[in-house]
């Protein structure tokens, strides 16, 4: 089920380079992107990925994808591995899950703000590119509950319009993200959400 956490990191150096074989036929640019951390985007810092670290990222959206689920998993696989390749650049390699410590005592720690702007930030440029068919970035989801508020990156899948969101706040840097119908996100009464169970 793609609406569930993953243990799995996009950490395979090996699969990566295969990955960007594939993709070698395509004619790759440098990459500059606006990446947020230190919560709230306190901090945000440009970087430039070289065509080879992209075309690395991209990689993970071959072959094209034939139906939407599959293409979301891509996502998920792309996303992953982005913030790994990202961390090479900024301190976001140390971010932890969660963000329980509001002032941790390194820099790079993301917030579900940061998240949800780096992601819709990456989604953005996937489709922009032609990487996603059949989904499109959508604004940012938003939820409140008696406790707290949260935000994740949303996409929207064209066929059907059903919303679905992907956040990576509650894994650390690099692990695969959470992806979930929109509706069922909202629904805090989804325990699986509230107390961070964890499944393959």
């Amino acid at each position: 089920m793609l609406n569930r956490f993953s243990r799995s990191k996009a950490t395979l150096p090996v699969f990566a380079i295969f990955l960007m074989i594939m993709a070698s036929s395509e004619s790759v640019a440098v990459q500059k992107l606006d990446i947020c951390y230190n919560f709230s985007c306190k901090t945000k810092q440009p970087i430039e990925l070289s065509s080879e670290e992209w075309r690395s990222v991209i990689g993970w959206f071959y072959p094209t994808a034939t139906d939407a689920v599959t293409e979301r998993e891509q996502l998920r696989q792309a996303v992953g591995w982005l913030e790994v390749v990202v961390g090479r650049h900024t301190p976001t390699h140390r971010d932890k899950g969660l963000n329980l410590e509001k002032n941790p005592e390194f820099q790079g720690q993301l917030d579900c703000i940061d998240e949800s702007l780096n992601i819709t930030n990456y989604m953005d440029l996937f489709y922009e590119q032609g990487h996603m068919r059949f989904h499109r970035p959508v604004e940012r989801a938003y939820r409140r509950g008696g406790f707290d508020a949260h935000w994740a990156g949303q996409l929207e899948e064209i066929a059907t319009g059903t919303r679905f969101v992907i956040d990576s706040w509650f894994q650390d840097n690099g692990m695969l993200p959470y992806i979930a119908k929109s509706e069922e996100w909202h629904d805090l009464t989804d325990a699986q959400i509230l107390l961070f169970r964890i499944n393959d």
